[in-house]
């Protein structure tokens, strides 16, 4: 008896997939539809694909990383597999999925994406299997927010404001940074990381890229801007 892999239900995409430019064929040319004389140029720059350190891309289209705040306890969900699915299922090249947190005190919002854990793998796994059977590269971002984490999700912050508290899920007494100084005023205030606490930091940003691997992701990204922990 076969078990089959519950993680990849995707049927593979034939040929090079959406996304991926086509040369016209001999039939086309012959009946008149293109020829050479009428396209002497090779195909755009952003249709052809493209090779950077082993892995080639089916064409130049990259997405950005978009903070989607639909996470629960760090874990993706249905709506990412959706969300991510349909720009694989578009023909984007490669897609950056969004930051996610490498401690579960390193995410900026409570309902941001975690790898902090082995459980958090599996429906990462079925994201990239997704991607996969369309012929996309998939990466993800690592992160740790540092002195700005704890905080809201996005659009909750003009009704409750920029800071998140432990009795919303928040976790006020374990945001950290390189010192004692708040992104701003009315933020909250750091505790001073000592270096115990960032080697076990990096630790946890090496066991979470072991996670990333082993979901399947082609391109690791540790996240060094907006003021978060590596900025």
């Amino acid at each position: 008896m076969t078990v089959a892999d519950t993680n990849n239900f995707f049927q593979k995409q034939e040929g090079n997939g959406p996304g991926s430019a086509v040369e016209p064929t001999a039939s086309e040319i012959s009946q008149g539809f293109t020829t050479i004389t009428k396209n002497p140029d090779p195909l755009p720059k952003l249709f052809q694909p493209k090779t950077i350190r082993g892995l080639t891309l089916k064409n130049h289209m990259v997405l950005s990383p978009m903070c989607m705040y639909s996470a629960t306890d760090g874990f993706a969900t249905n709506f990412h597999l959706a969300h991510i699915g349909q720009y694989a299922i578009r023909g984007v090249g490669m897609i950056m999925m969004e930051d996610t947190g490498v401690l579960p005190e390193g995410r900026v919002t409570p309902t941001c994406l975690g790898l902090w854990k082995d459980e958090q793998i599996g429906k990462l796994s079925e994201i990239v299997n997704l991607a996969h059977a369309h012929n996309a590269a998939i990466g993800i971002q690592l992160t740790h927010g540092g002195r700005k984490s704890s905080t809201a999700t996005m659009w909750l912050r003009r009704k409750e404001g920029i800071l998140v508290d432990s009795e919303k899920g928040g976790w006020p007494d374990k945001v950290v940074g390189p010192s004692a100084v708040p992104y701003a005023d009315d933020w909250w205030h750091p505790k001073e990381l000592t270096v115990e606490e960032i080697h076990h930091i990096q630790q946890s940003f090496a066991d979470s890229a072991v996670r990333a691997e082993k979901a399947g992701f082609d391109v690791i990204e540790l996240h060094a801007a907006h003021g978060y922990l590596f900025h």
